[in-house]
């Protein structure tokens, strides 16, 4: 094709033909500018398209995701009420009137100290962020990204804090007994914690325990708190993609 255009440029000027050979050149850039033109314009389209379907993965995976969230969100929640109803009975039996020990030590045996933890699924949004893919997005789909993000993180910080808090109450209460004694692994016992008494309600180690349990409760009742903020921020995101 090249050889052709300037086969024909040769001719015009070795005919003398100098004006129809500017006319020509001119032509020929024009084209060439528009096959340059044409080539942005589908080049950009194909950079737009995939974009687009970039875009269409990241919606649909996220939007799996949170959904999964959701549902993680909702069986925490009922883990945390089943947890503190245990405490509660504990609590309750303890304070009432004519409470025998035995049965005080089973409920307080039965109360359920384990944490729930949640962690998110959402992967696919980490790798929106760190990939610098966010830009696919809309300001306000952007903004609404960061505000799921910066509960997510609240709730992790609460959860990570509660932990350790909870640990150090439980490492105040081990420190004052002798915990061979305690699981059957000795017939002796220190004599700087002999008889403690795990019936002995005035007992420091009866009085270290509960602050234990007290504080697992403390931290179910702060955790349904942020249990329940980040399923609002997780619906509130769902929804904005779901509605795009």
């Amino acid at each position: 094709m090249i050889k052709f255009f300037r086969k024909i440029r040769q001719n015009l000027l070795s005919e003398g033909k100098t004006g129809k050979y500017f006319k020509y050149a001119f032509g020929e850039i024009v084209l060439v500018v528009i096959g340059i033109l044409i080539a942005l314009s589908l080049n950009n389209w194909n950079e737009k398209r995939k974009s687009n379907n970039l875009l269409k993965i990241y919606e649909a995976n996220i939007i799996t995701e949170l959904n999964q969230d959701l549902f993680d969100l909702n069986k925490a929640d009922s883990l945390v009420d089943v947890r503190m109803k245990s405490i509660d009975n504990y609590f309750e039996y303890y304070n009432s009137e004519s409470a025998n020990m035995d049965t005080l030590v089973k409920k307080r045996n039965s109360s359920q100290l384990f944490f729930v933890l949640f962690q998110t699924n959402t992967f696919s949004l980490e790798d929106l962020i760190t990939s610098g893919n966010l830009q696919l997005f809309t300001l306000e789909e952007k903004n609404s990204f960061l505000k799921y993000k910066k509960a997510l993180k609240e709730y992790e910080n609460f959860q990570s804090i509660g932990i350790e808090l909870t640990k150090h109450k439980y490492n105040e209460f081990e420190s004052d007994i002798d915990k061979m004694k305690l699981i059957g692994n000795s017939t002796k016992e220190l004599a700087s914690v002999n008889n403690w008494g795990k019936y002995d309600i005035n007992s420091h180690q009866f009085r270290k325990l509960n602050n234990y349990i007290v504080t697992f409760l403390e931290f179910f009742q702060g955790q349904k708190q942020y249990l329940k903020r980040l399923e609002e921020k997780t619906e509130e995101l769902k929804i904005k993609l779901e509605n795009k």
